[in-house]
């Protein structure tokens, strides 16, 4: 029998195997494969997290973790963070913490007493930074009118109106900015979302109607690494790329994804770690004793008394949202505004979000019944 006839013959036996199977054991075989599916997640949530903190407190002698962060762990210029090894135990990257609706494991690491654990993630940080870099007006005007970007580009991929678009379609749309700035594809995005590689196609070729200025920007970046062999970002960083030049057309293909992915994710890593200089520096001007306890990707987290939470927000506002130490010390100064979201609670995982007024907290009180509760 050929490949083709049996491969056809497998397709039919499978789905006569299936119709003959009722309703009720489908879900029962569903029930099941979601079933082993957390089974995996809890063992390595058990094995990597609860088993690695538990030998690393032991081995600290105290109850708490060290982490490892370095200046040149990662090619992109990020910070990474090393795992924890207490005598050969299992490491505990802060980094890799999962966030969960339920049973958040990131609970397990709370604040001093009478103090406040605060969180805050820059808001589509690479995405805003590519709208800059790209110069690319449309996506630059959906940061600037405040609207959500994948809703925003969902209606104009679709041709919908913002309050038609349905939940897939908004989370296609986010998936094909970052499928497309690194280096995926149709096929990836069919893939992805579950969905036909020619309704994948036709949802790339209008994503590329809609922002034109990243496809150009994206061919501008891959012509410029083959003729330099090297990336650079806003700030004047610099990759080096040699294997551009390679017979071998993979490898050149992920030399060019990696140039790319570096202009974008670098910068967004330094404006960050710009914010958390100028964080760290104004807290010690200001003699307050809150401070930065880690970084995680786009995120800072820091303890603060809790008579400082108020100030401590409105200076994290102003040190992330208008970057005052990226701007004054190597002249940046972006087309699209930043934005962040900030919650304060007892641990790493939960609390209660933070709302601004330009730089003001303006929910302080429920800030405060949240820990009076």
């Amino acid at each position: 029998m050929s490949k083709w006839k049996y491969r056809e013959e497998g397709k039919r036996i499978n789905k006569t195997v299936l119709q003959e199977k009722s309703l009720e054991q489908l879900r029962e075989s569903k029930k099941f494969i979601e079933g082993l599916l957390d089974l995996r997640k809890s063992e390595k949530l058990s094995k990597t997290y609860i088993t690695g903190v538990k030998n690393a407190v032991k081995y600290n002698n105290k109850k708490k973790i060290f982490v490892d962060y370095r200046m040149d762990g990662t090619a992109t210029g990020r910070l990474s963070c090393a795992s924890y090894n207490a005598k050969k135990s299992m490491g505990v990257s802060f980094h890799t913490l999962p966030r969960e609706t339920e049973n958040n494991i990131r609970s397990i690491f709370v604040a001093p007493k009478d103090h406040a654990f605060i969180t805050v993630d820059y808001s589509a940080m690479e995405l805003r930074m590519l709208a800059h870099i790209a110069k690319e007006g449309n996506m630059q005007q959906a940061f600037k009118s405040g609207e959500d970007l994948h809703t925003y580009t969902a209606t104009m991929v679709f041709n919908k109106e913002a309050e038609k678009i349905t939940k897939l379609e908004r989370q296609i749309a986010k998936s094909t900015s970052f499928l497309i700035v690194y280096g995926g594809s149709a096929f990836n995005l069919a893939e992805t979302m579950g969905i036909s590689r020619k309704r994948a196609e036709k949802v790339v070729e209008n994503y590329q109607r809609a922002y034109p200025g990243i496809f150009s920007f994206m061919d501008h970046v891959n012509d410029f690494i083959r003729e330099n062999k090297y990336a650079y970002t806003i700030f004047g960083r610099r990759r080096n790329l040699p294997d551009v030049d390679s017979r071998d057309r993979k490898v050149v293909n992920r030399a060019l994804r990696q140039g790319l992915n570096f202009t974008i994710q670098s910068s967004a890593s330094d404006i960050l770690l710009c914010s958390l200089l100028g964080i760290r520096n104004k807290f010690g001007r200001l003699g307050m004793k809150s401070k930065v306890v880690s970084t995680v990707h786009d995120s800072i987290e820091l303890i603060s008394p809790k008579e400082e939470v108020k100030s401590a927000c409105e200076i994290i506002y102003d040190e992330m949202v208008n970057y005052p130490y990226a701007r004054e010390k190597f002249g940046i100064d972006l087309d699209v505004p930043l934005a962040i979201e900030t919650e304060v609670g007892y641990s790493f995982g939960d609390g209660v979000g933070v709302q601004y007024d330009e730089s003001k907290v303006t929910n302080i009180q429920d800030i405060q019944d949240y820990f009076v509760a």
